[in-house]
């Protein structure tokens, strides 16, 4: 009978250390989305430049916008509640017009740093839901080069990102994931997962 519990408590015992040993603590994610809080804010700009063109200045035109790349790292303290970081890169670019002209260029960069919380309410081997916030700053600067003159200005926002829906699905250690919310990451974003 004691070998028998002693037997019992040693397979207990090792069930144990192999569910620690086996707990995925780690993830690591990259991410494409759009259109993001900087986008707006460059509307915005675009906004204020239309007012001024109006005035004889010169205009902004053919602008492109390349929507946030992230990459994100969260540690699950608990199963379902991870603290980390997202670090995104947005950009967009103009021609600078007089007369009807291209006789320059203005390129507006921002990198943003967030720290973040994600809380998974569904977890299952192949599939889960989340939702996730974060609030940061992000660095932005403007370049432009206007009749062979070049200038730049750095300065920043606080930014945040909240998603209120994300999905995953995949293997236990690489998911694809898509997320719908608002932010500097996007109000919609897709991307890969790794879990360690």
């Amino acid at each position: 009978m004691k070998w028998m519990f002693a037997a019992i408590l040693l397979c207990g015992t090792s069930m144990n250390a192999q569910a620690q040993n086996d707990e995925i603590r780690h993830e690591i994610s990259i991410s494409y989305g759009g259109p993001t809080t900087s986008f707006w804010a460059s509307i915005g700009t675009h906004f204020a430049d239309a007012f001024f063109q109006g005035m004889g200045g010169a205009k902004y035109e053919n602008t492109s916008f390349f929507g946030s790349l992230s990459a994100e790292y969260f540690y699950h303290v608990a199963p379902s509640i991870g603290i980390g970081g997202i670090l995104c890169y947005t950009q967009d670019n103009d021609d600078i017009l007089n007369s009807g002209s291209k006789v320059g260029s203005r390129t507006i960069r921002y990198i943003t740093v967030m720290p973040a919380v994600k809380w998974n309410y569904l977890r299952r081997n192949h599939f889960g839901m989340y939702m996730k916030a974060a609030v940061g700053y992000s660095f932005r600067h403007l370049g432009e080069t206007y009749k062979g003159q070049d200038e730049s200005k750095n300065d920043g926002i606080f930014n945040v990102q909240l998603s209120l829906l994300g999905i995953e699905a995949g293997s236990r250690h690489v998911r694809g994931f898509v997320e719908l919310g608002f932010g500097e990451q996007g109000v919609a974003l897709a991307g890969l997962r790794f879990k360690f």
